[in-house]
Order: structure tokens, then sequence, then C-alpha cells
């Protein structure tokens, strides 16, 4: 592995100016999507940092994101501007970071934008100076509002003549600025009030969650823009709850059953391909941002199979089931495992439909079939307010508006034939669209996250379906990303050499795997992927757990010395509340962590109950440490009797084998398994008909 120059020291031959792009080799879609700019981008490691000390520049660093690719288009602006270019490459040491990679920048992008009065935008670009303190940042905007050059370059002549009159000042000035940052952070994390009670206050979050719907208007407060996948996780687990109230239940069960009937015949499901789109227009599920990435598209899957074990809704199913074919089909490499995605060109306008374009594509059997199928109007179907200055007028965004059996009684013929001539609909209209779509850059790369996401979704196929060829699949996917994605007890955020801050594994990936290796033991019941995931939890112990916080970045690959911490569902759920899930399933299964990090994972925010839709995975974590159920088995369970235990749900209900230092009731006699309510009571489970698994479908 290379070895990287500490700053202030130069090692080797390091030029004071960057000579070119650097990122060409490095793994991931956003350095390869900037591989071939004429802008001389360079990684984030303390070489780079080197270079601007060398050069007496400042760092002009661009923290982007996959899931958010409009970064691609933003800056093949910048680098199609010869004269930016130049300026560009003649006044700063460029730096391109991948936010998701190196995540403890994203969260960071996210306090900077905090600090201007802003939410969180990406592209952010930050100047730096060379000991990597910001002295200035700025948003980058879209095509569609405003220009990224001319605002870049109205910044620069702000930024360089402050430079040129005193850079030793910037430098002073930017240390006071860190560390007046670095107190408000560490203040605030000290200051984070939790519950006494995380049970109780978990119950009051979601009744305050479940208030935010409208039955009336159909919206969710709070809800954001992105695809609700934590309030659809958290409804759904707590509608099967013991231990809760009735009420609570029934009333889980009825906003679930609702945010279905809004979300499954909405457009964010492509009826083209049957991908699911992460995040939408406005306040309406009617008009998606047109971007998919695998890691939420397979948190999708599992959300939709819990929901529909919690309501019986077979469209639930339906849909995840053509969302998982879908990602098999677009984000699996030959290997196996899974790739983040790849960036699609083209606006709006491409994904959207104008009548007259199906009419000339579809037959006159197939066109009203289509039609009334996909929810088109001849008028088109955007709403008004989705599209105020109407620049996409008369089009349509498609979508499963109604069944085939719907549509066969709405134009009173035969479903077989209407299912015919939808699939034939489907095919002609994606094949149009494909041929209009243009593929800028491919990902080919495995990510450690949607790897571990989609063997998540495996085991949850199984426990759903009963199909032995998804559990199959999701141990057999595991055991290859150990093996591509480990390096001794560590893990990294892509296989190869490489400096530490570019390739460790951030915290969040660590939450990711144990989840993996703790839902693939639930359905295999081996006993190896728990050592693993005992194993990794004991990685995350030593490597990421401080004495305030739960640390996101490994202190070896730390440029930034700022206590960066992910508590907020930003970009996905939050490493705290992935790592708070994991930690009630393993203290469940007899691998306690350390005191330190456990006493962080069990605390309940009292901001939870405010914000319950950005927190929600907390909610999910306090509701399964108070009242999650354990099974007990022995080596001579009936098989039967484990394969109900194994398609028991992966979250609020634990399966372990048993111990020889179980007390006598936890002992189970031959032939039967041992239930241990949330309350300590111990029953005896004689049968597979004791223990609630889904029907099959």
């Amino acid at each position: 592995m290379e070895e990287e120059a500490p700053y202030g020291e130069v090692k080797g031959d390091i030029l004071a100016i960057p000579a070119g792009n650097a990122l060409g080799g490095l793994p991931g879609p956003v350095y390869g999507s900037q591989a071939d700019s004429p802008i001389h981008w360079q990684p984030w490691t303390k070489a780079s940092l080197q270079k601007a000390h060398d050069s007496q520049r400042l760092a002009l660093a661009v923290i982007a994101m996959q899931q958010q690719p409009s970064y691609v288009d933003i800056l093949r602006g910048l680098s199609s501007d010869a004269a930016m270019v130049e300026l560009i490459n003649s006044s700063y040491v460029p730096i391109l970071i991948d936010g998701d990679a190196i995540r403890e920048l994203g969260i960071l992008g996210g306090e900077l934008c905090a600090e201007i009065g802003n939410d969180l935008q990406l592209p952010l670009m930050v100047w730096m100076t060379a000991e990597g303190n910001p002295v200035a940042w700025m948003p980058l905007p879209s095509k569609d509002s405003g220009s990224a050059s001319e605002l870049f370059s109205q910044s620069h002549t702000m930024v360089a003549r402050m430079w040129a009159d005193d850079p030793d000042y910037i430098r002073a000035n930017s240390r006071l600025d860190r560390a007046n940052r670095q107190e408000r952070m560490l203040a605030r994390l000290k200051d984070n009030e939790t519950s006494e009670e995380p049970a109780a206050d978990a119950q009051h979050a979601l009744r305050q969650l479940t208030s935010l719907y409208d039955p009336l208007s159909r919206t969710f407060d709070q809800a954001g823009g992105l695809f609700p996948v934590g309030v659809l996780d958290v409804l759904a687990m707590s509608s099967r709850m013991e231990g809760l109230p009735d009420d609570l239940r029934d009333r889980s069960l009825k906003v679930l059953d609702s945010l279905l009937d809004d979300i499954l015949v909405s457009p964010m499901f492509d009826p083209l391909d049957g991908g699911v789109f992460s995040s939408r227009r406005g306040s309406s599920w009617s008009f998606p941002l047109y971007h998919r990435d695998c890691s939420s598209q397979a948190r999708v899957i599992v959300s939709l199979l819990n929901a529909y074990e919690a309501t019986g809704d077979k469209r639930s199913l339906e849909r995840a089931m053509g969302v998982l074919e879908f990602v098999k089909e677009n984000h699996m490499t030959e290997a196996g495992l899974f790739t983040l995605g790849s960036n699609v060109a083209g606006d709006v306008s491409k994904w959207l439909w104008l009548y007259e374009n199906v009419r000339d594509i579809l037959s006159p059997e197939e066109l009203p079939v289509w039609m009334a199928a996909s929810g088109m109007k001849e008028g088109g179907n955007l709403p008004p307010e989705l599209d105020p200055r109407r620049e996409y007028f008369r089009g349509n965004s498609i979508a499963f508006a109604k069944s085939p059996d719907e549509v066969a009684n709405l134009l009173h013929t035969d479903p077989a034939r209407v299912n015919e001539l939808l699939g034939s609909a489907q095919a002609k209209l994606l094949e149009a669209r494909n041929g209009r779509m243009k593929v800028s850059s491919s990902d080919k790369e495995p990510n450690p996250v949607a790897t571990f996401r989609m063997i998540s979704a495996y085991a949850t196929a199984y426990r759903i379906t009963g199909q032995i060829s998804y559990r199959d699949l999701a141990s057999e996917t595991l055991m290859k990303a150990k093996e591509h994605f480990k390096e001794g007890p560590r893990l990294r955020a892509y296989a190869g050499d490489g400096p530490e801050s570019l390739l460790a594994a951030r915290a969040f990936v660590y939450g990711a795997a144990i989840q993996a290796a703790l839902d693939v033991e639930a359905v295999t019941l081996r006993g190896d992927w728990l050592l693993w995931a005992g194993d990794l939890s004991s990685t995350v112990s030593e490597e990421f757990s401080s004495e305030a916080y739960v640390k996101e970045c490994p202190l070896a690959a730390d440029l930034t010395g700022l206590p960066i911490t992910d508590q907020d569902m930003l970009f996905d759920e939050s490493t705290l509340g992935l790592l708070a899930m994991s930690e009630s399933r393993l203290d469940a299964l007899g691998i306690p962590l350390v005191p330190a990090l456990r006493k962080k994972l069990t605390s309940f925010p009292i901001r939870a109950v405010q914000s319950p839709v950005l927190h929600s995975d907390l909610i999910q974590a306090a509701l399964m440490q108070g009242f999650s159920v354990t099974y007990v088995f022995g080596k001579d369970t009936p098989e039967s009797l484990k394969e109900a235990l194994a398609r028991s749900p992966l979250k609020g209900v634990n399966r372990r084998l048993v111990r020889p230092s179980d007390p006598p009731h936890l002992i189970p006699k031959p032939g039967e398994a041992v239930r241990l309510a949330p309350d300590g009571a111990a029953s005896p489970v004689r049968s597979a008909s004791d223990v609630h698994v889904p029907p099959l479908p």
C-alpha cells in the first residue's frame, strides 16, 4: 500500500503544481466521471494538500455524491469553459471528493451549508488552505438554476484578492474558524439531550410520526424529498410489534396502508423497467427526480417486502420483486457483487412522454390499454403546481397507475389480453426511451454499501417468499463481499491498494456490513455469520468510538480532525441508527458491545420526538431494544421449526442457539424452542405453527 507523506513533509518528488488530472484509475463513479476532465483534479490525500502548501495555493475542493448525479452536468459545464479551466488550473490545486466514500466530508458539507443558512446542497465547492481548513464555500447551482461558471468567477475574484493581499491572515483566520467550528460541534454533542426512558419516548416519537400523515390531503409533513423508506420501515415493524399499545399498532398499520396507496401507483416506480426513483420534486410523488442508485433501491426492496407482510398488499410485493430484478439486471457485476450506479445523461423531458410520442410508437390496440394503465393523459398529467413555469407542458410522468385487472374492467376487455398488450407496449416504449438516453459513464466497481444492502434484500426476499434461491444468494454474496472488501479485521470502501484517506471504510460501511451479516445469520442459522458480525463490532469499538461520540472516519484516514459523526438521516439511514439497530440484535444474541459504545448506541435523543421522520432509524432501534422477541433453539430442533424461525422478521425478532450457560428456563426441551418475550417471560415453542411467519405468496 502506498504510504502517504504527512502534511508539511515532502516525500519523494512531489510537484508543487499538479501536472494533469490524477483521477485515472481511482475507484468509484464520481472519480470515473471526471477522469478525462481537463481540470487537474487531485484526490483527497495528504499529498494533494502538500501540493497546495508547496505551490502556495489554496485547494479548491468539490464535494459530490453519485446519489445526486446532477454533479456530472455541473462539472461538465465548468470543464467545457476553456477560460474557466485555465483559471482553476493556474490558481488552485483542484481536489474532487466523493462524499459517499469519504462520508465525513459529505457530512461536513451539511455543516458548512448550515453555517450560511442553507440546507445541504451538493455539489459543494470549498476553498481550503493546505491544512484542509475551509476558507469559503458555495453550493454549485444546477444547470436549471444558474451558471456554475459565473458563480465561480464571482467568488474567485473575491477569494483570490484576499489570498493575494494577505495569505497569512487567511491561514490564521481559517484556523480560528476551524477551532470555533470544532467547539460548536462538540458542544452540540455534549448538549444532545437523551431520554431516560427510551422505550416510552420512542413510542411518543412513533405517535408523532403517525400524526404527520393527513388522510384528506394525502400528504406527509416532514417527509422531505426522499422516498420514505425509513417511515415504511418503522411503520411496518411497529404494526406487528407486541408490547406496543393496540391503538398505536393499529394507527401504524393504517398510515402504512395509506402511504402504500399513495406511493405504489405513483411515477416513483418506473413501469417500463421496474426500477424505483429515490427522490421527488416538490411535495407530491407525481414527479420524480429521475435518478437511481443501487443502495436506495435495495432499501426500498426490504421496506416494501416488510410492508407486504404487514398489510397483505400484493402491489407492494410486486413492486419489490420488480425492483429486485431491475437491480440484478443493471447493478450486478460479473462476480455477483453490486455497483452503486451509472450516470444517465438527459434532461427531464427525455423521461416524460407526450401523447403524440406514444401514439406513434404503439399500435391502436395497445394505446388505450397503456394510457389507462400508466395514468397518461392527452393533455399531460403533471399538476400545475409541480410545473409552475410549464416547462414540460403536456408532458406525462408514467406510473403503474392501474392494475391489469382494473384496466380490463375499465375497458371491458379480457384481462389476459390486457396483460399481453401491456407487455408489448412496455417493451416498445422502453426500447424507444433507451434510444434517446445516452449513458455518459458506467460504474463497474463493486460498492460495499450497495452490496451489503442487496444481501439484506436477498435475505428478506427469502423470508417473505420462502424461495431457497434467495437465501442461497444472500449467503453466497456475503461470502464474496467479505473476501472482496475486507483487509484483515477492517473493511475497505473499494478493493485494492491506495491511500487510507480514499479507501478506508467509514463507520457507515461497517454498519451496513454488520446488518447484512446478522440478516444472513437470521435466515441460515449457521453461527459463523454471527461471529463475523461480532468481529466487525469489535473493530467499530476500536476504530470509531470516542469519549463523546461515534466517529465516522477512522483516525488513519482522517484529514479534517473535526468531531464528525453521522446522527441524522441526511443521505440514507444514519450511522448511529444503523449501529444502534445492530446493537440491539447483537446484545440479544450474546455479543454485547464495550460499555462505552453500548451507552452511546442505546441512548435515545429527545430530538427524535420532534423530528421523527429524520430519526426513524433511531426510533426503530429504541423499539427493538425495548420490545424485541428472542427465540432460543437447540441443535435437535426440527427443520420445519427452524425454517419458521428463519422466516420470522429480521428486526424485532432474534433467534439464537442455546448456550450451556443459559438458565434452565431458556433451555428448550428436545424438539422444541423457547420464546423469550420482551418482559422476560419464557414459553415453549413446539411447532412451526407457534411462530408467526408470513404466508407464502
